[in-house]
């Protein structure tokens, strides 16, 4: 009586034992929960980038510089931190546009960029004058110099200073369209 109960001890520990050692507990197969959303993961950091991208005819399209930067393969997407942007026009190299931002995202490789908070872009004219606008966002298309934003807009020139709702602009050729609400003041040289 003695041997059967304890070779039905051994029996049981054994099959609990077996039971664990295939099959483990739940408890250890959990992820562990968290209150963050999953953040999209870069897969390159950088600081102190600087880029400089050239035409399809060998001459400078524009140059970037930021203070931190993420790169996304997946997506194609660069994300930039304080953006400092040239872009030279395809007809005059001696005039390039400049443009600053808080925060900048370059997509599908250069074909298009979206630069957020406090945009401002200057093009230096003859006599130290230069034609400015301030935005909030500002969308621009490096390859065919065109820029575009759908928010308010403002442009100064040595000329006088014109407000407007949404715009579209060629800056290759200095034609620039507002969309809604315009208000401008012009000056008479």
């Amino acid at each position: 009586m003695r041997n059967l109960l304890l070779t039905i001890m051994l029996l049981v520990s054994a099959g609990i034992f077996l039971l664990f050692w295939l099959s483990p507990p739940e408890a250890f197969l959990k992820k562990p929960s968290s209150n963050t959303g999953e953040l999209p993961k870069a897969d390159s950091y950088m600081l102190n980038i600087s880029k400089l991208d050239f035409g399809k005819d060998g001459s400078q399209a524009f140059f970037v510089e930021a203070t931190e930067a993420r790169h996304f393969r997946r997506s194609n997407r660069l994300e930039l931190d304080q953006p400092k942007l040239v872009s030279y026009s395809s007809q005059n190299l001696t005039k390039p546009w400049h443009m600053t931002a808080e925060t900048g995202t370059i997509l599908k490789g250069g074909q298009r960029a979206i630069f957020k908070g406090s945009v401002y872009a200057w093009q230096n004219l003859e006599n130290g004058k230069k034609n400015e606008l301030r935005t909030e966002k500002l969308i621009l298309f490096p390859n065919k110099h065109i820029a575009e934003t759908d928010v308010k807009v403002t442009i100064t020139t040595p000329r006088g200073e014109t407000v407007g709702v949404g715009m579209w602009a060629n800056l290759d050729n200095e034609l620039f369209k507002l969309l809604s609400k315009v208000k401008g003041i012009h000056h008479v040289h």
